[in-house]
């Protein structure tokens, strides 16, 4: 887990914290099933090109979500959005470190995920 979050997690709250207060808790089922729930539902219906790092932090609602890569002690930012692409594309890494996203939040910035790049992908354009 990226030291921000965890310190987060740690010295802060037990999720509900960013974006309209949902962030995922550790522990407790809310709203969203508590962070390993949720990742292991991720990682079990995305296959097995699913980036095992990645792991969903929190939902904008529609099927958009955030998510942190693990992997990484900055916490790059993933967004998830399967409005207008394929399967494969529908998860994309951002611009974005944890501590950008959390900032933007803070600011009320209401910048949703979105891929870094068109993709001429047929499977996209045809959805």
């Amino acid at each position: 887990m990226p030291p921000l979050l965890r310190r987060i997690y740690l010295e802060v709250a037990d999720g509900g914290f960013g974006r309209g207060n949902s962030a995922l808790s550790l522990t407790e089922d809310r709203d969203e099933p508590p962070m390993l729930e949720a990742y292991l539902a991720w990682r079990e219906g995305y296959g097995a090109d699913y980036p095992t790092p990645v792991v969903p932090l929190l939902t904008w609602g529609c099927a958009i979500w955030s998510l942190v890569d693990f992997s990484t002690p900055e916490g790059q930012m993933w967004g998830w959005d399967p409005h207008g692409s394929c399967l494969r594309h529908s998860l994309f890494p951002e611009p974005l470190t944890l501590a950008q996203r959390l900032t933007g939040w803070l600011d009320d910035l209401e910048n949703f995920p979105a891929p870094l790049d068109e993709t001429d992908c047929p499977d996209c354009m045809s959805c």
